[in-house]
């Protein structure tokens, strides 16, 4: 019987990214404002339509660059494999890693002081899917479907950590 286990989490924007992303999408709106100011108080009316074009596209470059700061992250467990994905703005969706169960050298939980030497392991490439709240994070330390050393430090629901443990039981921490 196939294991299929799946879970969206929505992370949580701090303050500061809250404000990068503001300035980095009012920025093209401010250069557009400037670029259409200064064509119609020169009155070059052969440039003015380029100017509207150079408007709209900062404006929609706008839009798209604040929507991409809205981010969730989806784990999803099928057999013996944890895929995870970024989902940007609800619409487009990006598979970042695949962590094989078959492969994993440890799951614990990231304040385990015993086994959690795999975080500051430069051996090891870090990916960090958490959704900025106070819930309990976990790490899985694995190789990739590609071979590549992995440390991922994840959300998972109680779900989740059941069926983990139940395919890695050795190799799970508590």
């Amino acid at each position: 019987m196939e294991k299929y286990v799946e879970m969206s989490l929505e992370r949580k924007q701090t303050f500061a990214n809250r404000v990068v992303s503001l300035i980095v999408s009012v920025l093209p709106v401010l250069v557009c404002s400037y670029i259409f100011v200064l064509v119609v108080s020169l009155r070059y009316t052969s440039f003015l339509a380029l100017a509207i074009i150079i408007c709209a596209l900062s404006l929609f470059a706008s839009y798209r660059i604040f929507t991409s700061f809205n981010i969730d992250w989806e784990y999803i467990l099928v057999d013996d494999e944890i895929r995870f994905s970024k989902i940007i703005n609800k619409t487009r969706r990006k598979e970042i890693i695949t962590v094989s169960l078959q492969k994993t050298e440890a799951v614990a939980r990231v304040e385990d002081k015993e086994h959690n030497q795999y975080l500051n392991n430069s051996n090891y490439k870090k990916y960090i899917f958490k959704s900025n709240t106070d819930s309990q994070c976990w790490f899985i330390a694995a190789a990739t479907s590609k071979g590549e050393r992995v440390c991922v430090v994840f959300e998972p629901d109680e779900r989740m950590l059941e069926t983990i443990r139940l395919t890695v039981l050795s190799k799970f921490f508590k």
